[in-house]
Parts: structure tokens; sequence; C-alpha cells
């Protein structure tokens, strides 16, 4: 066996290896990475050096001396100029300057390293109680301790007055999602980065908004918003939600809006031009109304000039699977193709209305 295919053995391994640690939702260790890019250099330095050796033939009696032609390709990108590249490029029509007749059209571009872009920033799921479960239907048992219910005198040759617990449950049914992406082969082959693990996250940073959109979608239905005319008088409705929610969620609120309002916010200012909303005396960088955090979320996950205030601990974030990532060669011999699938089944649903406030900005 060619050195070269033992080597794609071993990156076909790993790479199945990461890829069923991104679909159970597990650390891909940076060792991980380092290794499959390591192994992938070598795999091109070694088939370069297997291919090297190899004389082609290009138009019937005509051969082509392929170390010859790599070192022209190379002195070409560079922009150096000299006999070889004169020889092959003078007249050349193809992708990066390669005859098209004479096969140049399958030279690939060089692929730099990926530059990835506008990551996750928000994951709401990190303040909700996530909860997995077996089933895609079911419900979750509550109870209210504000309920009304009062100690009685009694005589001790009468009966002890009898009180009821009020409980309750709120139902939940999993709906499912997903999605495919089909990926080149020759992007997977040719590419530096670990294409399967970008889709994987790319993925990731779909579900992360779909989330936090249900969350904040469950957190407020039924809520009627408090309007705020401007956004200084909209920190004075913030602070005054925080401190009417129920004591136990006060001291676990969180505020939610997405960055165009963040940014009216934190820009209003009072009659001698000072900013209202201040960080804190250490001048953390983590802001707060009330002492409850603001998380910042993207405008896909909550309209401009909307704020959630409460305890997102009484989200319920319930899943199975949370999040499932596949690879199928099931494209077929017509399309050079894998499929990558998504697949989540989840369902937010709030166990305390009451821990929640809306407050929007009207102007």
């Amino acid at each position: 066996m060619l050195k070269s295919m033992e080597i794609r053995q071993e990156i076909d391994e790993l790479t199945a290896h990461i890829n069923n640690k991104i679909s159970n939702q597990l650390e891909v260790t940076a060792d991980e990475h380092e290794r499959l890019q390591a192994l992938m250099d070598e795999y091109k330095s070694v088939k370069s050096a297997e291919d090297s050796a190899k004389k082609v033939n290009v138009k019937g009696e005509k051969t082509m001396d392929k170390m010859e032609m790599k070192a022209a390709l190379k002195s070409f990108l560079r922009g150096t100029k000299d006999e070889l590249t004169a020889k092959y490029f003078d007249t050349a029509a193809g992708n990066n300057g390669a005859v098209t007749a004479d096969g140049g059209a399958l030279v690939p571009s060089e692929l730099l390293g990926l530059a990835e872009n506008n990551g996750v920033a928000a994951d709401l799921r990190s303040i909700c109680t996530v909860i997995p479960v077996s089933s895609r239907t079911g419900s979750v048992p509550t109870i209210d301790y504000g309920q009304t219910m009062v100690l009685t005198a009694f005589d001790e040759n009468n009966s002890i007055v009898e009180k009821k617990a009020a409980f309750a449950s709120v139902p939940f049914t999993l709906a499912s999602k997903g999605a495919i992406v089909p990926v080149s082969r020759e992007l997977l082959w040719d590419a530096n980065s670990d294409v399967l693990a970008v889709v994987g996250k790319l993925f990731n940073k779909v579900y992360m908004n779909t989330v936090n959109g249900a969350v904040l979608s469950a957190a407020t239905t039924g809520l009627t918003a408090i309007n705020a005319a401007t956004a200084a008088a909209a920190i004075d409705k913030v602070k005054e939600a925080v401190i009417g929610l129920p004591l136990a969620s006060a001291g676990k609120a969180h505020v939610v809006m997405n960055q165009a309002t963040y940014a009216k916010l934190a820009l209003a200012k009072d009659g001698d031009q000072r900013y209202l909303l201040a960080r804190d005396a250490n001048n953390a960088t983590i802001p707060m109304i009330e002492g409850a955090q603001v998380i910042v979320c993207e405008a896909k996950d909550l309209a401009n000039d909307t704020i959630v205030v409460g305890d997102f601990s009484a989200i319920y974030h319930v899943e199975n699977p949370g999040l499932e990532i596949m690879s199928s060669e099931e494209a077929g011999f017509a399309k050079n193709s894998v499929l990558v699938r998504i697949i989540a089944r989840f369902a937010d649903i709030n166990t305390y209305a009451g821990a929640f406030a809306k407050i929007t900005i009207s102007a």
C-alpha cells in the first residue's frame, strides 16, 4: 500500500472520531485539531512526492514533467517570470494560468486557512434549566410557594382546619427541526480545514439562534409589554421590573436585549450629559442594571426596542436529542458530495410566568 493511502486512512479515522464527538456535543481538543492538520500536511507532501516520479501524457505523443510543471506553477503564483513560466504559461488560459486543453482547468486554486467569523455570541441555554428527556411528550409538574396558605389557631378539642396545596403542570411536545447541507468531496479533500467540523460549528450557530428565539418567545408569551417613551425611561423601567419580580426570582434575574437596543441604553444621558447606564464600581466588563447582568443577543433572536427581564432558570429547555449532526454518502454516484444533516428535537417552556417582564421603547 502506498504511504499516501495509509495516511489517508488515518485521516479518515481521525475525522470520523471528531465527527462522533461533535454529534455527541463533546469538546474537540486542540491536540486532535493539530493532529488532523499535521496528517493533512503530511498527506499532501507524500502524495506530491509519489506523483512527482510519474510522467503524464498531455497531447498524445508529448509528455509533461510533473515536477517541472509544479515548479513552474509555484513560480507563476509568486509572480516570478522565468524560462519555466514562459514554457508553460505564456499562452495559458486555464485555472491558475495552466492551459485548459492540457488539463489546466483541473489544477485547484490555492485554499488558504479558513477565516471563521461571527460565531456564537450568547447562548441563553446557559441561564435556563436544561432537561434531557427520553420521550417526545410529557409535562413538568410545578408548585408556587407563594400560594395563600396560613396557619390557624385551633382548640385542642376541635378539628384542625384542613388546607390543600395546589400543584400544576406544564405540558411539552418536542418538535423536530432539521436541515441538510451538501459538501463537495473535492472541498473535503483539498481544504486545509476539517470541513465537516466547520459545518458542524455552523449548524451549532444556527441551533443556538433558534433556541435563543424559542427561549425568549416562551418567556414573553402572554405578557403585557411595559412601554417606555425613551431609552432613558427604559432604564428606569428595567430597574422597576427587576425590583418588582418575586423576591426569589429578582436575585437570579437577567436582562436580555439585542445590540441595537443596548446601544440606545448605553448612550442614554441625564440632563448633565452623564451616562445613565454605568458599569459597576470596579469597572467590570460585564454590564449590569440594578444588579442584574445584561446579556446582549443578536437581532435575529429579539426585536429592536424590546427588553426581557426575568429569572430564566424558570425556562425549561427540554431536548431529545439536543443536537445531532451526521454525514452520509447517499448523495450517490452522480453527485460528488457528502450530505451533512442536522436534527434537533426540543421545546422551551415557561414554568413560572410571574418571573418575567417585557419592556418596549416606543420612540
